[in-house]
């Protein structure tokens, strides 16, 4: 009887053993039961803190509902396997669904269940008018490890459903945040097969219902490509190569075709595919509308040529207006020299000042007013070459001498003997820097001094300009060096130009490398301090020539001019015969090289604008044409841009002057040229 009872046990174990979910472990249950008692229903509780929750049922079931059936479970604790009627369980454990003669004839039958880590009960409703024996009750007794195993299995089913429910449930979150991601995002996903046919388009609902993508469908972005795209071969070679070798493709950008005819520009990243044996099987990547974004770099491009298209025609504009002011101002400045020579009484001397002084400021403006253009356009460069520096601060200081007297103003300058006598730097742009700080220095010092004082610091030369004027305050000092500011003199009518000097001053510093600072006090002066970092040049042995005067009274120099403007062609040979040249004026380029073909001379003054040929073709003919390859070449332009010194020199010209003309400058230079290439 035991070999064939635990026979069916095993059976029975196995059987509930393949069971799959509650309902059918507890049908097993029941059926494995129905051998010894006729079990009606059964329902499996576990004991938790809040109470006792059912676990299963062959009925419906209670779900999370606790119950309170301590009384019960103290009984249990005393006898685990208890037979009783129906009328003494809970009330929250009846079953509604019995009929009054079932009422009768039906039992309930509790066995107790404690687990490790869990314990409960089972409730078995049987059949029978009498309750069980108590030979029955001994084989319920001998059924109690199946029952444990049948708790121990749906507590198991249990724990598992909800681990299923809650990765459900996460998943579902995870997929819901994910789609909320996707409509919102403006990126896509895709997927294609091994010849690159788009497989699958990922789009937001709104894309999908316009159909924006869904189109891709079956095509290659190569047969997406727009007219536009299809002329780009060595775009789409490259990319073609990437594919073939499988490699990954970084935002790409193209122009598409869109399911209506028109185009929009997207931009995809992908990586290829393999499956688990290692065979390619297609990309897989992310997609992207970059059209706003290529429009705005669109629109960017136009308005930067059409920035550039203002920018040449405010260039322009300068050069031609340069052009027109300094041709007529260099026939003034020349003919006020002239009238010098001319043995003006005091009151002409006096005349002569004022216009030369007027001159001078309009001059200043026009400078100003070009440096500042060239530094916004980022046009200008510095020149840098071999510096006198001495020399060119006691030029500077000679400029300022006789307004200094004039006006009862002490003007010292001293220099370190530390100072290099010669460093590499743009000499005329430090000329400027400085040329503006002693002019602002005697502009607003009415008694008192202006000093200049040179130093040496580490790798710096410094600059400190020093006078007993009238001051600036604070608030002053903060917008100095800002375009357009201008201070009042407490001489009305004393204000001068039109307040770029200080702000091209320190753009200028900027490009050097250098910097520019100011202190200063209302009513007891201002000081200015400026370094810039230096290279020294060694110093060059040179040569004693004979004296300049001694030469030029040996030989009378001839000097051709080219200038078209008779104002100025009546200047320049004044001013050139005043020196001992002998001077010959022709009107264009062509009168130039016909002159040329005719005569010899020892230099040539071109003037870079005039009618029928301009000074740059001219020289270009000189040096090739007539194979003129030694003499030199003077251009003289009204255009103070770098642009037009640069087509000087390489039409072959050896140095370029600009209008108005300095006559000591030039009368420098024609030696320098004449006299270095003796």
């Amino acid at each position: 009887m035991e070999s064939v009872l635990s026979s069916k046990a095993l059976e029975f174990i196995d059987s509930i053993n393949n069971s799959k979910n509650h309902n059918e472990t507890l049908l097993r249950l029941k059926i494995g039961l129905s051998d010894y008692i006729n079990v009606y229903h059964i329902c499996a509780f576990v004991k938790t803190k809040q109470g006792f929750l059912e676990l299963a049922s062959t009925a419906q079931r209670r779900e999370d509902t606790f119950n309170d059936l301590s009384d019960l479970w103290t009984a249990l604790k005393a006898q685990p396997i208890l037979d009783q009627s129906v009328e003494l369980l809970p009330c929250s454990l009846m079953v509604t669904s019995f009929s009054h003669q079932q009422n009768q004839d039906i039992k309930a039958l509790l066995i107790q269940i404690k687990m490790n880590e869990s314990s409960g009960f089972f409730l078995c409703y049987y059949l029978n008018r009498t309750f069980l024996t108590p030979k029955e009750v001994t084989v319920m007794h001998s059924l109690i490890p199946i029952f444990r195993h049948t708790f121990a299995k749906l507590e198991y089913i249990q724990h598992t459903n909800r681990l299923l429910n809650e990765k459900t449930a996460a998943l579902t979150i995870s997929q819901a945040r994910f789609q909320a991601f996707a409509e919102l995002a403006s990126d896509w996903f895709w997927e294609t097969d091994t010849q690159l046919r788009y497989q699958y388009i990922s789009s937001a609902e709104a894309q999908y219902q316009a159909h924006t993508y869904q189109h891709f469908i079956g095509k290659t972005p190569i047969e997406l490509r727009s007219y536009d795209e299809q002329k780009q071969q060595k775009k789409w070679g490259r990319f073609i190569n990437f594919v073939n070798n499988h490699k990954e493709i970084h935002n790409l950008e193209y122009e598409a075709k869109s399911h209506d005819g028109k185009t929009f520009w997207i931009s995809i990243s992908g990586k290829a595919q393999f499956d688990e044996n290692g065979n390619y099987i297609g990309y897989m990547g992310i997609g992207r509308d970059i059209s706003y974004a290529k429009q705005r770099e669109l629109d960017l491009q136009k308005e930067k040529e059409r920035a550039e298209k203002a920018n040449a025609a405010k260039s322009d504009f300068l050069a031609v207006m340069s052009h027109e002011i300094r041709t007529p101002m260099n026939a003034i400045l020349g003919m006020l020299e002239l009238l010098e020579d001319t043995d003006p009484t005091e009151k002409q001397h006096e005349l002569i000042d004022y216009m030369r002084s007027s001159t001078r400021l309009l001059q200043g403006v026009i400078s100003d007013t070009l440096d500042f253009a060239k530094i916004e356009s980022g046009t200008l460069k510095l020149e840098l070459s071999d510096t006198h520096l001495i020399n060119l601060t006691k030029n500077l200081v000679k400029q300022f001498e006789t307004q200094a007297i004039k006006h009862g103003i002490e003007f010292e300058c001293a220099i370190d003997r530390s100072i290099p006598e010669r460093i590499n730097c743009d000499g005329v742009r430090l000329s400027q820097i400085l040329l503006n700080l002693l002019s602002n220095a005697f502009k607003f010092t009415h008694e008192g001094s202006v000093k200049l004082y040179l130093t040496k610091s580490d790798n710096h030369i410094i600059f400190r300009v020093a006078d007993t004027g009238i001051g600036i305050s604070e608030s002053d000092i903060a917008r100095l060096f800002e375009p357009f500011t201008q201070f009042h003199s407490r001489q009305k009518g004393r204000q001068q130009g039109v307040g770029l000097g200080l702000s091209i001053t320190r753009r200028l510093l900027n490009l050097m490398g250098g910097s520019i600072s100011c202190y200063s006090t209302v009513g007891e002066g201002t000081e200015f301090i400026i370094r810039i970092p230096y290279t020294i040049v060694e110093n060059i042995d040179e040569e004693s020539v004979i004296d300049d005067a001694q030469k030029q009274s040996q030989t009378s120099l001839k000097v051709l001019v080219a200038e078209d403007n008779i104002a100025n062609q009546f200047v320049i040979k004044a001013i050139l015969e005043k020196r001992n040249y002998t001077v010959e004026i022709v009107n264009h380029g062509q009168e130039a090289i016909e002159a040329l073909s005719n005569g010899e001379y020892d230099l040539i003054l071109m003037d870079m604008m005039m009618p029928i040929m301009d000074g740059v073709s001219a020289a270009k003919a000189i040096r090739a044409e007539l194979g003129l390859q030694n003499i030199p070449i003077i251009a003289l332009t009204a255009n103070a841009g770098l642009k037009d010194k640069e087509k000087c020199l390489d039409a072959g010209m050896n140095d370029v002057l600009t209008k108005p003309l300095d006559s000591r400058l030039l009368d420098s230079k024609i030696k320098q040229h004449l006299f270095s290439s003796e």
